[in-house]
């Protein structure tokens, strides 16, 4: 869909109408991700606002209604949802700006970092602490959310994602060894057996929002549920759009197991044990999430982020090789070949 073929509804015109919109506003596309879902700014003056373009009325847009409203409840800096047009599959949201965390760091290459990762990085963990310190009040007004697990079943998803979509049609590798589909299901129950808090689920730079007065803000929401207290902060320190430095990773992650109630009681080992256990979950994810998006889907922007995934995983795995205990040889040297 184009600005030119883009039907806004009479519903979201009529509220455009009456809070202080012309007939002379402006429309124009935002870049979307890979769910399908479309953005466009509507401005005029200083008004401005944003309209999400559904192809059907499904859970996750109700979810994204339901939740925005539940989490502003609780103080979650989360977009304000103005109008909702279920017919038509279009929800006209507050406009939070247009940069996000990936704009402010600018990734991958480091050359053309801004150098302002020690900055920013600890107000976003400011923010995620608090998101999930709510997270016994939101489960108790929202009891979907606390019914709704990220469990084993779940995580174990992730990890047959990750093989379906890169070791066997991204890589060509068709005969995965037991050794390593049981190290998939002993990831899972490991990172199932976490504190559970109210997960983000889809933390990274693109949805963490900067706003012009600086405050941090979340989007793309609608996948919230009870899950590890590890992953939201694994997803934002091995985001491989930005791809930061090891050494940044752990100074970031330390920062916010200071903080984290949740993790206090763990020791610093075993707290980076489970941390880099939900790391190799979502980074496994999300390499899954390019291969499909970009062979599949054919959206060709998310086949430049592969590399940097193998990047992280191969650093990942360095980093879970020091502490694993259990696992079988086999899987560290099947992983370094289809990693490679």
């Amino acid at each position: 869909m184009n600005n030119e073929n883009l039907q806004i509804s009479q519903k979201i015109r009529e509220f455009l109408f009456t809070h202080g919109y012309s007939e002379n506003f402006v429309v124009t596309s935002i870049a979307g991700a890979g769910s399908g879902r479309q953005y466009f700014r509507i401005a005029d003056g200083d008004r401005k606002s944003v309209l999400q373009v559904s192809a059907c009325v499904n859970d996750d847009f109700k979810h994204f209604v339901e939740y925005s409203k539940t989490f502003r409840d609780f103080g979650l800096p989360v977009t304000r949802v103005y109008c909702v047009d279920e017919e038509n599959c279009q929800i006209l949201q507050e406009d939070l700006g247009k940069r996000n965390l990936l704009d402010e760091i600018s990734p991958v290459n480091a050359e053309v970092r801004s150098g302002n990762e020690r900055i920013l990085y600890p107000e976003v963990i400011d923010v995620l602490v608090k998101w999930q310190e709510a997270s016994q009040s939101v489960f108790s007004s929202h009891t979907e959310l606390w019914i709704h697990r990220f469990d084993f079943a779940a995580l174990k998803w992730e990890t047959d994602y990750f093989t379906e979509n890169y070791l066997k049609a991204y890589k060509g590798i068709q005969e995965i060894p037991q050794s390593v589909r049981n190290f998939y299901s002993l990831l899972a129950v490991s990172v199932d057996a976490q504190p559970k808090v109210l997960m983000h689920r889809d933390f990274q730079s693109q949805n963490i929002m900067v706003r012009p007065n600086s405050e941090i803000a979340f989007v793309d929401f609608q996948g919230a549920r009870r899950g590890s207290a590890f992953y939201d902060i694994a997803s934002l320190l091995w985001d491989p759009y930005v791809c930061l430095p090891l050494d940044m990773i752990k100074d970031f992650f330390e920062y916010w197991r200071m903080q984290n109630k949740r993790v206090q009681a763990y020791t610093l080992e075993d707290a980076w044990e489970s941390f880099i256990h939900a790391s190799l979950q979502r980074v496994m994810q999300a390499m899954g999430a390019y291969c499909f998006l970009s062979k599949v889907k054919g959206i060709q922007k998310f086949e430049q982020y592969i590399e940097p995934g193998k990047k992280q995983l191969r650093a990942l795995f360095a980093e879970f090789k020091k502490i694993a205990k259990a696992t079988e040889p086999e899987v560290f040297e099947f992983m370094e070949k289809a990693l490679a």
